[in-house]
Protein backbone atom coordinates (compact mmCIF):
# COMPACT_ATOMS: atom_id res chain seq x y z
CA UNK A 1 0.00 0.00 0.00
CA UNK A 2 1.28 3.48 -0.86
CA UNK A 3 1.18 6.50 1.43
CA UNK A 4 -0.19 9.16 -0.90
CA UNK A 5 -3.47 9.69 0.96
CA UNK A 6 -4.77 9.46 4.52
CA UNK A 7 -6.24 5.94 4.29
CA UNK A 8 -3.07 4.60 2.69
CA UNK A 9 -0.93 6.09 5.47
CA UNK A 10 -3.19 4.65 8.17
CA UNK A 11 -3.20 1.24 6.51
CA UNK A 12 0.60 1.23 6.23
CA UNK A 13 1.03 1.99 9.93
CA UNK A 14 -1.48 -0.65 11.04
CA UNK A 15 0.09 -3.23 8.72
CA UNK A 16 3.47 -2.45 10.27
CA UNK A 17 1.97 -2.94 13.73
CA UNK A 18 0.36 -6.18 12.63
CA UNK A 19 3.74 -7.67 11.63
CA UNK A 20 5.45 -7.01 14.96
CA UNK A 21 6.64 -9.75 17.34
CA UNK A 22 5.13 -10.38 20.74
CA UNK A 23 6.99 -8.20 23.22
CA UNK A 24 6.31 -5.15 25.37
CA UNK A 25 3.98 -2.99 23.29
CA UNK A 26 5.60 0.25 24.46
CA UNK A 27 8.91 -0.82 22.88
CA UNK A 28 7.25 -1.72 19.58
CA UNK A 29 5.28 1.51 19.31
CA UNK A 30 8.41 3.52 20.08
CA UNK A 31 9.97 1.89 17.01
CA UNK A 32 6.87 2.45 14.88
CA UNK A 33 6.63 6.12 15.85
CA UNK A 34 10.43 6.52 15.88
CA UNK A 35 10.45 8.02 19.37
CA UNK A 36 12.49 7.31 22.48
CA UNK A 37 10.01 7.35 25.37
CA UNK A 38 6.40 6.96 26.49
CA UNK A 39 5.65 10.66 25.96
CA UNK A 40 6.64 10.26 22.32
CA UNK A 41 4.30 7.28 21.98
CA UNK A 42 1.42 9.32 23.42
CA UNK A 43 2.19 12.14 20.98
CA UNK A 44 2.26 9.60 18.17
CA UNK A 45 -1.08 8.22 19.36
CA UNK A 46 -2.56 11.73 19.21
CA UNK A 47 -1.24 12.13 15.66
CA UNK A 48 -2.67 8.72 14.76
CA UNK A 49 -6.06 9.68 16.20
CA UNK A 50 -6.08 12.82 14.04
CA UNK A 51 -5.22 10.67 11.03
CA UNK A 52 -8.20 8.39 11.74
CA UNK A 53 -10.42 11.48 11.92
CA UNK A 54 -9.00 12.66 8.59
CA UNK A 55 -9.72 9.30 6.97
CA UNK A 56 -13.32 9.39 8.21
CA UNK A 57 -13.84 12.97 7.03
CA UNK A 58 -12.39 12.37 3.58
CA UNK A 59 -14.13 9.03 2.97
CA UNK A 60 -17.51 10.36 4.13
CA UNK A 61 -17.10 13.20 1.62
CA UNK A 62 -16.80 10.74 -1.29
CA UNK A 63 -19.70 10.35 -3.74
CA UNK A 64 -22.49 8.03 -2.62
CA UNK A 65 -21.68 5.50 -5.35
CA UNK A 66 -18.40 4.81 -3.52
CA UNK A 67 -20.51 3.65 -0.54
CA UNK A 68 -18.63 5.50 2.25
CA UNK A 69 -20.48 3.66 5.03
CA UNK A 70 -19.29 0.31 3.70
CA UNK A 71 -15.75 1.59 3.27
CA UNK A 72 -15.69 2.75 6.91
CA UNK A 73 -17.09 -0.48 8.34
CA UNK A 74 -13.95 -1.10 10.41
CA UNK A 75 -13.68 2.47 11.75
CA UNK A 76 -14.96 1.63 15.28
CA UNK A 77 -12.41 -1.20 15.62
CA UNK A 78 -9.61 1.09 14.40
CA UNK A 79 -10.57 3.70 16.99
CA UNK A 80 -10.38 1.04 19.71
CA UNK A 81 -6.81 0.26 18.68
CA UNK A 82 -5.83 3.93 18.85
CA UNK A 83 -7.60 4.39 22.20
CA UNK A 84 -5.67 1.43 23.64
CA UNK A 85 -2.41 3.32 23.04
CA UNK A 86 -3.28 5.45 26.07
CA UNK A 87 -2.63 2.37 28.21
CA UNK A 88 0.26 0.95 26.23
CA UNK A 89 2.66 0.70 29.16
CA UNK A 90 1.27 -2.47 30.67
CA UNK A 91 0.44 -4.69 27.70
CA UNK A 92 2.17 -6.95 25.21
CA UNK A 93 2.12 -6.20 21.50
CA UNK A 94 -0.19 -9.12 20.75
CA UNK A 95 -2.94 -7.05 22.38
CA UNK A 96 -2.70 -4.86 19.25
CA UNK A 97 -1.73 -7.38 16.59
CA UNK A 98 -4.76 -9.51 17.39
CA UNK A 99 -7.02 -6.55 16.60
CA UNK A 100 -5.42 -5.58 13.29
CA UNK A 101 -7.01 -8.09 10.93
CA UNK A 102 -6.46 -8.73 7.26
CA UNK A 103 -10.01 -7.56 6.64
CA UNK A 104 -9.24 -4.26 8.35
CA UNK A 105 -6.16 -3.70 6.18
CA UNK A 106 -8.15 -4.60 3.06
CA UNK A 107 -10.88 -2.16 4.06
CA UNK A 108 -8.34 0.65 4.40
CA UNK A 109 -6.83 -0.28 1.05
CA UNK A 110 -10.31 0.04 -0.45
CA UNK A 111 -10.66 3.47 1.16
CA UNK A 112 -7.28 4.46 -0.27
CA UNK A 113 -8.27 3.35 -3.78
CA UNK A 114 -11.57 5.23 -3.55
CA UNK A 115 -9.80 8.40 -2.41
CA UNK A 116 -7.30 8.00 -5.25
CA UNK A 117 -10.09 7.57 -7.80
CA UNK A 118 -11.60 10.81 -6.59
CA UNK A 119 -8.42 12.84 -6.79
CA UNK A 120 -7.41 12.70 -3.13
CA UNK A 121 -3.69 12.18 -3.53
CA UNK A 122 -0.74 13.95 -1.92
CA UNK A 123 2.94 14.14 -2.76
CA UNK A 124 5.08 11.80 -0.64
CA UNK A 125 8.65 11.73 0.66
CA UNK A 126 11.01 8.79 0.78
CA UNK A 127 12.78 8.07 4.07
CA UNK A 128 16.08 9.34 2.66
CA UNK A 129 14.40 12.52 1.41
CA UNK A 130 12.79 13.11 4.78
CA UNK A 131 16.14 12.75 6.54
CA UNK A 132 17.78 15.17 4.12
CA UNK A 133 14.98 17.71 4.57
CA UNK A 134 15.25 17.49 8.35
CA UNK A 135 18.97 18.24 7.98
CA UNK A 136 18.09 21.20 5.73
CA UNK A 137 15.67 22.56 8.34
CA UNK A 138 18.24 22.18 11.12
CA UNK A 139 20.84 23.97 9.00
CA UNK A 140 18.44 26.92 8.57
CA UNK A 141 17.81 26.95 12.33
CA UNK A 142 21.57 27.17 12.90
CA UNK A 143 21.78 30.05 10.41
CA UNK A 144 18.96 31.90 12.15
CA UNK A 145 20.47 31.45 15.61
CA UNK A 146 23.91 32.68 14.49
CA UNK A 147 22.51 35.65 12.55
CA UNK A 148 22.20 39.26 13.73
CA UNK A 149 18.41 39.33 13.34
CA UNK A 150 16.38 40.83 16.22
CA UNK A 151 15.77 38.36 19.05
CA UNK A 152 11.98 38.38 18.65
CA UNK A 153 12.27 37.53 14.95
CA UNK A 154 14.81 34.79 15.69
CA UNK A 155 12.48 33.26 18.26
CA UNK A 156 9.54 33.32 15.84
CA UNK A 157 11.54 31.72 13.04
CA UNK A 158 13.09 29.02 15.23
CA UNK A 159 9.70 28.09 16.71
CA UNK A 160 8.12 27.79 13.26
CA UNK A 161 11.10 25.92 11.85
CA UNK A 162 10.82 23.42 14.72
CA UNK A 163 7.22 22.88 13.67
CA UNK A 164 8.39 22.11 10.12
CA UNK A 165 10.99 19.73 11.53
CA UNK A 166 8.36 17.94 13.62
CA UNK A 167 6.02 17.67 10.62
CA UNK A 168 8.81 16.04 8.63
CA UNK A 169 9.71 13.66 11.45
CA UNK A 170 6.07 12.52 11.70
CA UNK A 171 5.33 12.67 7.95
CA UNK A 172 4.37 8.96 7.88
CA UNK A 173 1.30 9.93 9.89
CA UNK A 174 0.61 13.54 8.96
CA UNK A 175 1.61 13.29 5.32
CA UNK A 176 2.66 16.05 2.95
CA UNK A 177 -0.23 18.27 4.05
CA UNK A 178 1.21 18.58 7.57
CA UNK A 179 4.54 19.73 6.14
CA UNK A 180 2.84 22.29 3.93
CA UNK A 181 0.77 23.56 6.86
CA UNK A 182 3.92 24.05 8.93
CA UNK A 183 5.62 25.82 6.03
CA UNK A 184 2.53 28.03 5.64
CA UNK A 185 2.80 29.11 9.27
CA UNK A 186 6.53 29.73 8.90
CA UNK A 187 6.37 31.78 5.70
CA UNK A 188 3.26 33.80 6.53
CA UNK A 189 4.71 34.52 9.99
CA UNK A 190 7.94 35.72 8.39
CA UNK A 191 6.02 37.96 5.98
CA UNK A 192 4.11 39.57 8.84
CA UNK A 193 7.23 40.01 10.99
CA UNK A 194 9.42 41.68 8.35
CA UNK A 195 9.06 44.83 6.27
CA UNK A 196 8.86 44.74 2.48
CA UNK A 197 12.20 45.72 0.96
CA UNK A 198 14.10 45.33 4.25
CA UNK A 199 17.41 43.48 4.66
CA UNK A 200 15.74 41.24 7.24
CA UNK A 201 13.09 40.10 4.76
CA UNK A 202 15.71 39.49 2.09
CA UNK A 203 17.79 37.38 4.48
CA UNK A 204 14.85 35.36 5.74
CA UNK A 205 13.48 35.01 2.21
CA UNK A 206 16.77 33.58 1.02
CA UNK A 207 16.72 30.85 3.68
CA UNK A 208 13.08 29.92 3.29
CA UNK A 209 13.15 30.11 -0.49
CA UNK A 210 15.97 27.54 -0.55
CA UNK A 211 14.15 25.34 1.97
CA UNK A 212 10.90 25.45 -0.01
CA UNK A 213 12.85 24.59 -3.14
CA UNK A 214 14.34 21.53 -1.40
CA UNK A 215 10.88 20.38 -0.32
CA UNK A 216 9.68 20.65 -3.92
CA UNK A 217 12.71 18.71 -5.16
CA UNK A 218 12.17 15.83 -2.75
CA UNK A 219 8.39 15.54 -2.99
CA UNK A 220 7.35 12.58 -5.14
CA UNK A 221 4.15 13.05 -7.12
CA UNK A 222 4.87 16.38 -8.75
CA UNK A 223 1.49 16.55 -10.47
CA UNK A 224 -0.13 17.04 -7.07
CA UNK A 225 2.24 19.76 -5.91
CA UNK A 226 1.06 22.66 -8.08
CA UNK A 227 -2.45 22.80 -6.65
CA UNK A 228 -1.50 21.68 -3.15
CA UNK A 229 1.11 24.37 -2.55
CA UNK A 230 -0.28 27.54 -4.09
CA UNK A 231 -0.64 29.47 -0.82
CA UNK A 232 2.80 28.53 0.48
CA UNK A 233 4.39 29.36 -2.86
CA UNK A 234 2.79 32.83 -2.77
CA UNK A 235 4.12 33.44 0.74
CA UNK A 236 7.63 32.37 -0.27
CA UNK A 237 7.37 34.62 -3.32
CA UNK A 238 6.47 37.55 -1.06
CA UNK A 239 9.57 36.87 1.04
CA UNK A 240 12.00 36.45 -1.83
CA UNK A 241 10.54 39.16 -4.03
CA UNK A 242 10.32 36.68 -6.89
Amino acid sequence: MGTENSAARLGAILEQARQQPTQAAIDVWMRIFDVSNRVGVLQGAADLARLVDQVEHEVRALPEDEDPEHLLAFLPEIRKIVDALLYVGGVQMNHFTAQVTGEMIYSLASCARALRRNGRAEPVFSEDSTNQLVDNVRAVIDDVVSSDLPSALKELLVDRLRDVEEALLSVRIGGYASVEKAMDALTFGAVRATKQGSEERAQVGSWLGRLWGKIGEHAQGAEAIASATATTAEAVKALTGG
